[in-house]
This record gives C-alpha cells, sequence and structure tokens, in this order.
C-alpha cells in the first residue's frame, strides 16, 4: 500500500533510523549551506528559513490555488488557542503584511468560543479568554469571544467584541444547565463527543450569521482530518466525510475553508516552536471513558510511529472522496417523495445541518441497518417490544403518506375535517394548538423522539438514540423539528391539488 504524498509517492514501510541532528553536522536539503534543524518524512532535513519558506508556501498555495478567497472579503477565523489556530494566526499576520510576497487581501476578524462550562475549572474561563482575546488583539485583528452554552439559546446573542476594558466572564448559569444537562443525558462517551462537535459547528455558523460574515477558516490540519476521515466512518458519518474534510464545504449559506489542511500536525508544532508561538492547554469536555473518536486517534497515531505514510495514506485517500449527496446529485435525480431542483431546505439535517443522508430507497444499506435493528429488538415470539415502534418513515425520513406514518398526523386531519368551525374560531382545539406551536422565548417546544429522528441524518440519529430525553435538545433544533413536521403535513394536505 502506497500513498500520494505531494513531493512523491511513499511506500508504507516501518520507520527505519531518524537522521540524528545532534551533532550539527547535518546540512539542509535545499539550500545546503545552513545547519538543519527540522526533520521531515525520516530524511528531508531543512534549516530554519527554509523549513519556514516550506511551510508558508503551503499555507497560501493552499488558500490560492482555490481562488475562493477574493480580495476584500470578510472572512471570520477560529481560533482556540490550540496549535493550529495560533499557527494560523500568525501566518495570517504575516501574509497582510504590506512587505509580504503575494500579499493576502482578504479582512479578517477572529473568534473564540469558551467552553470552559464543560469543566470543573470554570473560574479559568474568563483568564483564557482574557489571554487569548489578548494575543489577537496584540496583532491588531479584531477578537470577538461567546460562551459555548448560549448554542442552548432560542434568540442567538451577537458574540462580544474583545477589549482591554471589557468583561470576559459571558457564562449564563441556565443555559450552563441545558448544555450539561444535554451531554449528560447521552449515555455513551462517543455520543457526548460527536455531539459537542455539532454544537461547535451550529455556534461558528450562529456567529457568523449574526456578524455578517459568509465565510470561515477552521484550523483543520492533515492529522486532525486523517483521523476525523476514520472516525467518521465508525460514527455512521462516511456520507458526509467530503463535507468534513474537503478544503471548501458550505454549512447550510455560509463557506468553511479549512487552510491547513495540507499540514501535518508535527509541522505546525516545529513552526510554533521555530517562532517562539505560544499555545493554551484549553479546557474541554473529560470523559469518563474512551470514546470512538479517541480509539480512532490512539490507533492512527501509534500506526504513524512505526508507519511515517499513514496519515499522508489515509488524508489523500480521503480526499478524492465525493459525496453522492452533492447539490448536482440533488438537482438531476428527484428524492422518494418526487422533490428535485430547489428543494434544498427539506434535504438538511436538523442537528448538524447536513445533507440528509437516510433519503434512500427500500434497497439501501441505511434500510437494511434499521430492518436489523427492528428485528433484534422482537421478542422470541416475533412480536414487537412495548417500547419499540417500527414505522416506514423511519425507513424514508420525510415520507409522511406512509399508511404506517405518525398517527398524530391522521388525528389532527380528522379534527380538522370534522371540527372546522372550531378550527377556525377563537377557542381552538388541543389539535390545532399542538400544531401551531408558539415558537416564543419562554416556551419549550415539545416533540417525540421518533419524529426528531425523522428529520435527522445516519449520524445524528445514533446521537439521539443514545439519548435519554429529547427534550434537552437545544431549542432551535426542536422548533427545526416542528417546522419540517408542519411542511410535510401541509405538502400532504395539497399534493392531490398540485399539477
Amino acid at each position: 500500500m502506497c500513498s500520494v504524498d505531494p513531493d512523491e509517492v511513499v511506500e508504507m514501510s516501518r520507520i527505519a533510523d531518524t537522521i540524528d541532528l545532534s551533532s550539527g553536522n547535518v546540512l539542509c536539503r535545499k539550500c545546503d549551506t545552513e545547519r538543519a534543524v527540522v526533520v521531515l518524512r525520516l530524511k528531508d532535513v531543512y534549516c530554519k528559513m527554509c523549513f519556514l519558506s516550506y511551510f508558508v508556501h503551503k499555507f497560501r498555495s493552499t488558500i490560492g490555488k482555490s481562488k475562493q478567497i477574493r480580495p476584500g472579503d470578510h472572512v471570520l477565523i477560529a481560533t482556540s488557542g490550540g496549535p493550529s489556530s495560533m499557527a494560523m494566526l500568525h501566518l495570517v499576520r504575516d501574509g497582510l503584511n504590506e512587505t509580504s510576497h503575494k500579499k493576502l487581501r482578504f479582512q479578517p476578524a477572529f473568534l473564540y468560543i469558551d467552553e470552559s462550562c464543560l469543566s470543573h475549572s470554570l473560574e479559568n474561563g474568563p483568564d483564557l479568554v482574557q489571554k487569548i482575546c489578548f494575543q489577537v488583539a496584540a496583532l491588531k485583528f479584531p477578537c470577538y469571544f461567546i460562551s459555548l452554552e448560549k448554542v442552548m439559546s432560542l434568540k442567538f446573542p451577537i458574540p462580544t467584541l474583545y477589549k482591554d476594558d471589557s468583561k470576559t466572564s459571558s457564562v449564563t448559569t441556565e443555559l450552563k444547565e441545558d448544555l450539561k444537562k444535554l451531554l449528560s443525558s447521552c449515555k455513551s462517551e462517543t455520543a457526548q463527543q460527536d455531539l459537542l462537535l455539532q454544537l461547535r459547528q451550529e455556534i461558528y455558523y450562529q456567529c457568523a450569521k449574526a456578524l455578517g460574515y459568509q465565510k470561515i477558516f477552521l484550523g483543520d490540519n492533515a492529522t486532525t482530518l486523517s483521523i476525523s476521515i476514520l472516525a467518521n466512518v465508525a460514527l455512521g458519518r462516511g456520507s458526509q466525510l467530503a463535507d468534513r474534510v474537503h478544503f471548501k464545504t458550505k454549512y447550510k449559506d455560509v463557506e468553511v475553508f479549512r487552510p491547513l489542511r495540507e499540514i501535518l500536525l508535527n509541522e505546525i508544532t516545529y513552526y510554533n516552536n521555530l517562532n517562539n508561538i505560544s499555545t493554551l492547554q484549553i479546557p474541554t469536555l473529560r470523559l469518563k471513558g474512551k470514546s470512538i473518536t479517541a480509539c480512532t486517534e490512539d490507533f492512527v497515531m501509534g500506526l504513524q510511529k512505526e508507519f511515517p505514510a499513514t496519515i499522508p495514506t489515509i488524508f489523500r485517500t480521503g480526499d478524492k472522496l465525493i459525496s453522492t449527496l452533492s447539490d448536482t446529485s440533488k438537482c438531476s435525480t428527484p428524492d422518494l417523495n418526487g422533490r428535485a431542483n430547489g428543494d434544498t431546505s427539506y434535504h438538511l439535517c436538523a442537528l448538524c445541518g447536513l445533507n440528509l443522508d437516510t433519503i434512500q430507497s427500500d434497497s439501501s444499506a441505511v434500510n437494511a441497518t434499521l430492518v436489523s435493528q427492528n428485528l433484534s429488538a422482537m421478542d422470541l415470539s416475533g412480536n414487537e417490544k412495548s417500547d419499540v415502534t417500527f414505522h416506514k418513515t423511519d425507513l424514508i425520513s420525510t415520507n409522511i403518506s406512509d399508511n404506517s406514518s405518525n398517527t398524530e398526523k391522521s388525528s389532527v386531519s380528522a379534527c380538522c375535517k370534522t371540527n372546522s368551525e372550531a378550527c377556525g374560531s377563537e377557542k381552538k382545539s388541543s389539535c390545532c394548538q399542538n400544531d401551531k406551536r408558539d415558537f416564543g422565548d419562554n416556551h419549550r417546544a415539545e416533540v417525540s423522539k421518533e419524529t426528531v429522528q425523522r428529520y435527522l441524518c445516519y449520524g445524528c440519529r445514533i446521537i439521539v438514540r443514545e439519548m435519554s430525553e429529547v427534550g434537552h435538545l437545544p431549542i432551535k433544533v426542536r422548533n427545526c423539528v416542528n417546522e419540517q413536521e408542519r411542511h410535510e403535513r401541509m405538502r400532504e394536505q395539497i399534493k392531490d391539488f398540485l399539477i
């Protein structure tokens, strides 16, 4: 097995003896004059200046060859204080420098998400915000910050712009407790970590919309993306790999870019050390056990130590993947309900916001998996257990017209047919009151687990399946499910009148 390296084809062989630079007699392979200080790919040695030139070229070429970032674009850059985000901060600063070669011409702003609400050291949250935002502001960039628990609110607040005299504590106690209840409702560590990733992705989107940015930079590097490729396959998100690893993806109506995707984590570490860039240990969710993602990381990093071409092989393989749920595919092929080109609002997962992969035919792998799950839930006599109900809508996420679909829909239709006067009067019947839910600030939209799962992708269904109570989901997610449910009911009622 081999991997296609940017420079050459590297055979998957065990690690050999590395070059020892301690003697100081090894010269740079590029300039052949300066003493080498960095070893890459076991045999490629570079001096400081040649390595920095190589590193900066990788970053700028990734942005330049895509031709997606245009002069004057406003870009929101995610920063966490970790190695990748701090390296990108200095790379952007140098690229915008007037004396730099091939100057970057976009307008950046930085965003820090305070996740101290997930750790036991809540008092350290304001200090971290102060340290990270100060480093960004010291380079003359605007820096915004917001607490992670704000994703639980109905009306998303505008992130706070950091100033020297600004108050950096923004934790809301009620929302913090809601977030903790949401994460603790997940039975497994894998579901908790995957859910946290989806919430973080949503808050990036909400912040970009609130601030008026249409483009986001993330600090994903080749190492983390390689781990993500294998982990997402194990988590049931194989159909979303293209959206999670490519340089440019689209999350709803915001473009997401990964300018560090060509760079390995050890190269980023070398860059930070050579430039004396300090990084911070960020508090995040502490798991009692190991998740699938953590086990995948241990496996990949362990294999990388013995076979240095492991990460490049995984990364280049994942880079070639193309999703069958692309816009072109959806526009040319109607789904099972006959909708095509332009009806994309009903093809997005209510939780992660990516394309639904559960709108499949009866012969699909999703259908086979669901059939297997329900067969295993039956008792020896062949009857379904009392706590398991199998609907056709579990197989086709938006097909409400099936005879075995949600019984709530039929009761609403019956009410509106037999009691139309009551529905039109001020004293509305209970079914119509439930159908026209108020989405006020203090209202918590009620929704069942079966209803939620119909509007989720396969990976998010696994998360919800692990949850003890879907009422802990963010209210925006539940409102989104209720809105799609009402649209499906409306479509079902008027389908006979459509040409």
